[in-house]
């Protein structure tokens, strides 16, 4: 495949794929990606300004939805950026809302699969811990909530809500 191949199948817009790797044992594929030519728009993470130069770079992996039967780990280029008011900061990036080693589309899956599963059976069918999936699951409602997501009913009701409590390790005595 070409690597501009990759890229549409990616469908990170303004990123490209610029190596990719296959482990057919393992059933993983990992991609490195890095901006596009001419997209420059630096942003700062904290305050959102618009920084002109970076200062270094650095990678960073997360975990992308899998293709197929492949794990997809996506490795992203980002720029470090030297903010008046923020100090030293990474670039805000669209496809990564936090933190955590997994890009948006992927907790969107797993916020969308806790809408109707468990929080056990959710970290089964992904290969998360329980904890990890509760974490995604609470990021997920969290941007439902501020907004993000389109105008309809909440994920679940005061039922889930329930559930996902007495399925907390706290209350694993019962």
């Amino acid at each position: 495949m070409r690597r501009d191949d990759w890229t549409k199948i990616l469908g990170w817009p303004g990123y490209t794929v610029f190596q990719q790797e296959i482990d057919e044992k393992a059933k993983t594929l990992k991609l490195w990606v890095r901006r596009k030519r001419g997209n420059r728009r630096l942003l700062c993470s904290k305050c959102g300004r618009r920084i002109a130069e970076p200062a270094d770079t650095t990678e960073r992996e997360v975990r992308d939805l899998p293709w197929g039967e492949f794990r997809t780990t996506v490795v992203i280029e980002l720029y470090r950026l030297r903010c008046p008011d923020c100090g030293l900061r990474i670039e805000k990036v669209d496809q990564l809302p936090s933190k955590a080693p997994f890009s948006k589309r992927f907790e969107e899956a797993v916020g969308e699969a806790c809408e109707s599963a468990s929080a056990r059976r959710v970290a089964k069918q992904f290969g998360l811990a329980q904890s990890t999936v509760r974490a995604i699951d609470l990021r997920y409602l969290e941007r439902w909530n501020a907004g993000t997501r389109s105008a309809r009913n909440p994920p679940y009701g005061t039922w889930a809500w329930t559930r996902s409590f007495w399925e907390s390790p706290r209350n694993s005595s019962r």
